[in-house]
Parts: C-alpha cells; sequence; structure tokens
C-alpha cells in the first residue's frame, strides 16, 4: 500500500524521536549532510528525493548503531560508491506484503516444488534446517583455503569481491598472510570478519568436490561463482546493509553460529515488523532476498563462523 508523504514525515519523525541517547550523534549528522549535498544532483520529483534524502537520515542512524560511523570517523564525507548513497536510487517497493511475517519459516524435507512455489521468489526469508544434506565440508576451514589459493595469483583474483569489513586486510593475500595465532582465532589476538567471492576456476572445482547445489533448489543455479564468509566467535559480521545483485541466494552454515537481524526498507514500516532475527546453526541453509531486506550478522559465541554460499535463478 502506498503511503502520503504526510504519513512518511510522521512516520520518520516519530522513528527518530524515540531512538536511543545519540553519544556520537554529530558524526551522523555529517554523514547525513554529505549524503543530502550529493543527492542534489539527482533529477528527481519532490517527494522522491524527500524520500531518498530523509531515508539517508535514518539510515546514518543506523550505521552509527551498527557500527559503521566509527568506521568512517575520519572521513569528511561520503564517497558516491558506498551503499548508503546507493540506497538514495533505490526503487521503492511497490508491495509490503513479503515482511508481513511474524516468524520465519524453518523447514527439512523440502521439495523442490514448494520451495520454488511459496519462497524461492516471495521475498519470505526462509531457513532449511537440514539444508546440507551429504555435503562433506568437514575439510572447509583458514588452513584449506590457504591450501587452494597458494598457486593462484593476484591476477586471478583480480575480478573476484572481497570485503574487509572493519579489519585491516586489503586483499584475500593479506588475509593468508596473518599470524598462525590470529588467524586461528587465539585468545589476545585481533578479531577479525571477511568476506569474498571466488571466480577461479580450479578454486570452484576443488570446493565443488565437497558440496553440491542444496537439495531443495534441484539444479537451478545461475552463477558458479562461491561466496565465502569467516570470522572470529563474538564478533560484529557484516553491518546493516542492502544489497544490488541480480537474483536471490542462499548461505550455508558449515562452522559457527551466526545471528541474522533484518529490518524491511523505510516504505514498508507502516506494514511490516521493524525487525525480525533467526540464529542459523551448522548444517543450516538460509534462503533470502538481500535486495529487499537490510541485514546485519553476527557471530555468536563458541566456534567460529564459515559459511558458503551462491546465488539461484
Amino acid at each position: 500500500m502506498a503511503i502520503s508523504e504526510r504519513e512518511y514525515a510522521d512516520k520518520l519523525l516519530e522513528f527518530t524521536q524515540n531512538v536511543p541517547d545519540f553519544k556520537n550523534w554529530d558524526q551522523v549528522k555529517r554523514l547525513e549532510s554529505c549524503a543530502v549535498k550529493y543527492a542534489t544532483f539527482k533529477k528527481k520529483s519532490g517527494f522522491k528525493r524527500f524520500i531518498s534524502v530523509s531515508f539517508i537520515g535514518v539510515l546514518a542512524y543506523l550505521c552509527y548503531v551498527f557500527g559503521v560511523a566509527d568506521y568512517l570517523a575520519n572521513s569528511d564525507c561520503l564517497v558516491p560508491g558506498w551503499e548508503p548513497i546507493l540506497d538514495m536510487w533505490r526503487p521503492p517497493i511497490a508491495d509490503c506484503g513479503y515482511c508481513q511475517i511474524k516468524d520465519i519459516d524453518k523447514r527439512i524435507n523440502l521439495t523442490d516444488e514448494e520451495f520454488y512455489e511459496k519462497y524461492a521468489y516471495s521475498g519470505l526469508p526462509l531457513l532449511v534446517v537440514d539444508g546440507m544434506k551429504d555435503w562433506n565440508t568437514e575439510i572447509f576451514g583458514f588452513d584449506y583455503f590457504k591450501r587452494l589459493y597458494e598457486n593462484t595469483s593476484p591476477e586471478d583474483n583480480k575480478d573476484c569481491q572481497f570485503f574487509r569489513y572493519r579489519t585491516d586486510f586489503d586483499s584475500l593475500e593479506d588475509v593468508f598472510d596473518m599470524a598462525p595465532d590470529r588467524a586461528q582465532f587465539k585468545p589476545g589476538h585481533e578479531p577479525w570478519y571477511i568476506g569474498w567471492s571466488n571466480c577461479v576456476p580450479s578454486v570452484s572445482q576443488a570446493l565443488r568436490k565437497h558440496y553440491k547445489v542444496p537439495y531443495f533448489l534441484g539444479q537451478s543455479e545461475r552463477t558458479r561463482d562461491d561466496w565465502m564468509f569467516m570470522g572470529s566467535p563474538g564478533y560484529r559480521g557484516a553491518p546493516l546493509h542492502i544489497d544490488y545483485v541480480d537474483y536471490n541466494s542462499w548461505q550455508a552454515q558449515i562452522r559457527g553460529r551466526k545471528k541474522w537481524t533484518f529490518v524491511p526498507p523505510p516504505e514498508c514500516w507502516r506494514e511490516c515488523p521493524h525487525q525480525q532475527s533467526v540464529i542459523v546453526e551448522p548444517g543450516n541453509i538460509f534462503v533470502f532476498d538481500s535486495n529487499r531486506w537490510f541485514h546485519s550478522t553476527e557471530v555468536l559465541q563458541g566456534e567460529y563462523s564459515l559459511t558458503i554460499g551462491a546465488e539461484y535463478d
């Protein structure tokens, strides 16, 4: 259901008046100010620009809550490619029915027919408890990945994506060069969390010897690129963000436990719960539309977290 400019303004005001104490509000306002200046260069209708700019103010606050503002503490302004800026041009969600949920479905023995009928393209998050049937991924870990990439070069990985998050790593090569004790998450060493895509055919072939397309997908899978995310227990993972990818995706929890938090886009706040969360255990596969949900992750205490995933068509 579409909302009027007045309703949107009232909702925004209600949100900003009921937030916790802003211990670093000046920093949040600087983020918003930079976004507003950049938005003036875009040719939009008055209401669309109003939504875009005011949404950046809310997102700037959320970034503060989830730690992104601290990461940008030394920046005078935002670069145009940073995700909150990209969000100004995000097409608004026309139908918010997908986020009108009380709980995230958890399924076992899910048929591919039911998956495609109810979940695949609906925007509904789904936890498949037995998603890793017949996989043999016990070998996956830091040392295994390091050996896989030993015979690759920076040139091989130039088209692969790397997410450093809050670490001091600039590349996957830097990750594999870290001190052994830090790599093994030993106490007293700086925690870390990173993600990367693999686009090296030889590495992909080796990985696929140990896992296959999740059983409930049938044989449908758009991309052969594998995505890996790995990090320290008890450490924050990806900050709150929304993706700009071509297809829906799945992530398999190989090791550790990870908490996912979901927030609907502002245009759906009137109709949907403001927040959903789910804990993903080893052996589970989590499926969701990362283009329609703002989401963040946190690695829970215990074993380090390792996930692998891909997109599906």
